[in-house]
């Protein structure tokens, strides 16, 4: 947990975790009240609700979601496999938010998609607690995304400990496993 000086607001400090769950936060620069390091307790902040609204608690994805993750076992899974095995597990729900969002493999640029919205709610899963998040790359359909998101059971794993869209569908141009599970549109 990084905050910043109460005297310095460009003076960045890093909390230090302590055995109740607080964190002790210390800046040593000077021009302290009483000249000396000025230090301060925090709690973290309370998580969130699960109650994720709209969609999501139609859904129960802040259930299902963390089910889904934990069924594709240990390591970290990239987005489209996460995406892929909740359109298995539940093809209505993700059928709704495909008529709702798009998907990429309509073959049109989406500004919003199904798996936009799938790794925003993960996003908050994992603020959560419920999920664990890495930044990575792309691969398979989704190389053309330097900046992906992938996934894991709590608590996180290795990141040396991951499977790729390509390591478990391959990277062939001329087919896309997406269409199994996404229907064009009507």
């Amino acid at each position: 947990m990084i905050r910043q000086c109460h005297f310095h607001m460009d003076e960045d400090v890093e909390g230090v975790p302590l055995s109740d769950g607080a964190f002790e936060f210390v800046c040593t620069r000077t021009g302290h009240p009483a000249g000396r390091d000025w230090s301060w307790l925090e709690m973290p902040p309370a998580p969130s609700s699960s109650t994720l609204g709209g969609l999501a608690d139609e859904l129960a994805l802040a259930d299902v979601l963390p089910e889904v993750v934990e069924a594709l076992g240990d390591g970290w899974f990239e987005v489209g496999l996460v995406e892929r095995a909740y359109a298995q597990k539940d093809p209505a729900g993700f059928g709704l938010m495909v008529d709702r969002w798009g998907h990429s493999a309509w073959g049109v640029q989406l500004a919003y998609s199904a798996t936009t919205y799938l790794a925003r709610t993960l996003g908050e899963l994992s603020r959560q607690g419920l999920v664990s998040y890495h930044g990575g790359v792309g691969t398979g359909r989704w190389k053309y995304n330097s900046d992906i998101s992938w996934w894991a059971r709590v608590p996180a794993p290795p990141w040396e400990s991951r499977t790729s869209w390509a390591d478990l569908l391959g990277d062939d141009p001329n087919t896309d496993p997406c269409l199994e599970y996404v229907l064009q549109p009507t």
